[in-house]
């Protein structure tokens, strides 16, 4: 993907930019990976 595509508005100017939302997108994976990781842990105490 070209750089100048991501200062470009996203399907509509409410949603910010492509940059806004796969900024975004990064942020929200890695806020799951960690509730994965705590889930994980707690199962191999196996205090669940």
């Amino acid at each position: 993907m070209d750089e100048s595509i991501l200062e470009q508005t996203f399907a509509d100017k409410k949603y910010g930019t492509y940059l806004r939302n796969t900024e975004g997108f990064f942020e929200h994976s890695y806020y799951h990976l960690g509730q994965i990781s705590l889930i994980r842990k707690l199962i191999k105490q196996d205090t669940i």
